[in-house]
């Protein structure tokens, strides 16, 4: 579906009222945009609504951490990982993982940025030098 620059637009209008100062995602808001947009149906809806949730989709990625780690974390490493995430960024939704594949150590996935620290990507560097 093609979407015009006009849609466009108009979808990140409508995300800017979605957004609290803080730059947090306020899904009560989420909602009842996209309930209102498909309730009224204006011109375009579909592709305003496949543009909306688009930028609602980059959003949540961007707020959200994605913990990997070679074990189970205790509640206490959650706690500290939490902690110096929550100094660098605002607002974010957790996701935890185990990968035994990794053999030791985590990766963290902040949005676009990924910090690694597993023993298989050190391996990995290791033969290709």
């Amino acid at each position: 579906m093609k979407i015009t620059k006009e849609v466009q637009a108009q979808a990140r209008r409508l995300m800017r009222l979605c957004v609290d100062a803080d730059g947090i995602l306020q899904e009560d808001k989420v909602r009842m945009i996209a309930e209102s947009i498909a309730e009224r149906k204006p011109r375009n809806f579909v592709a305003l609504l496949a543009g909306f949730t688009e930028l609602v989709r980059l959003a949540l990625a961007k707020n959200t951490a994605t913990v990997t780690s070679a074990i189970p974390l205790t509640d206490a490493e959650q706690s500290e990982i939490r902690a110096r995430l929550d100094a660098r960024h605002k607002g974010l939704n957790y996701q935890w993982f185990v990968d035994p594949t990794l053999i030791a150590g985590m990766t963290v996935k902040v949005g676009d940025n990924i910090t690694d620290a597993s023993v298989r990507t050190r391996i990995e560097r290791l033969s290709h030098i």
